[in-house]
């Protein structure tokens, strides 16, 4: 059975913001559909790493959007269609396509993870470190890290000494290139998503290396539905120019 996913804390900043965020691009991509109820302010709480008064915020701004309703004594409701009125008008349409990839990747990435803890070497390990590190080195030196990021993931692959596997990682490495292209130009664009992005790396690496399976699978589960999310809440400015340059070449690369 799988450990509870806890995500990890919250970047400094407005924390009523970035859960609000987070709770509405949930709503929107359907995970919390509507008619559903949220989860409890105690369950989002701890899942979040923030007080109850920050969960009790959030809530009163997502009913303020019209998001959901709220009655005393009960969780809050999901009452409006998934997508969010402002959002929509510029998050280019050529983005669902790689949502959709993220979604497939989630599983796929999160079982590769908890093999990988169960049956990596102690030289497979050093190659997860070594492209862990090479991830950090290519951000000091201001370069895109796309590369290295891409190589950390297959180095997992390869970790789970399955022929299989490795090969499936190397059948999509030019549409995970293609993503990790866009996430992280996104993500450089924002200091609490970089943070974000190399605590998550490195929570799949330590529970890799402690052979934690468990662990490793909701790592790197989070870590993928975490770079949908980040997707999501990608500002304005970024997808009326480079974001959206680059959600079309992902469009125009992954035709299915």
């Amino acid at each position: 059975m799988r450990r509870m996913r806890i995500d990890p804390p919250m970047q400094p900043g407005s924390r009523t913001d970035q859960l609000t965020e987070a709770l509405r691009a949930r709503i929107r991509r359907g995970i919390f559909p509507v008619g559903s109820k949220l989860p409890s302010e105690q369950a989002i709480a701890l899942k979040f790493q923030v007080s109850r008064t920050v969960v009790r915020e959030a809530v009163t701004r997502l009913k303020a959007d019209g998001l959901v309703e709220t009655r005393k004594g009960t969780a809050a409701r999901v009452r409006a269609p998934a997508p969010v009125p402002d959002i929509g008008f510029f998050i280019p349409r050529s983005i669902d396509g790689l949502l959709g990839f993220l979604e497939v990747r989630r599983p796929i990435e999160a079982e590769m993870a908890a093999l990988a803890a169960e049956r990596r070497t102690e030289e497979q390990c050093a190659e997860i470190e070594a492209a862990l590190r090479a991830i950090g080195e290519a951000q000091a030196a201001s370069a895109t890290g796309v590369d290295e990021d891409l190589a950390f993931h297959m180095a997992i692959g390869r970790a789970t000494s399955n022929a299989y596997w490795s090969q499936f990682v190397r059948l999509f490495a030019e549409p995970m290139r293609s993503a990790i292209r866009l996430t992280r130009a996104n993500e450089a664009r924002r200091q609490d998503f970089a943070a974000e992005v190399a605590a998550e790396h490195l929570s799949i690496y330590r529970a890799i290396a402690a052979q934690d399976p468990e662990a490793a699978h909701a790592a790197a589960h989070r870590h993928v539905e975490n770079a949908a999310t980040r997707v999501l809440m990608a500002d304005r400015e970024f997808w009326q120019h480079e974001g959206l340059t680059l959600a079309e070449g992902w469009a125009s690369q992954n035709k299915s």
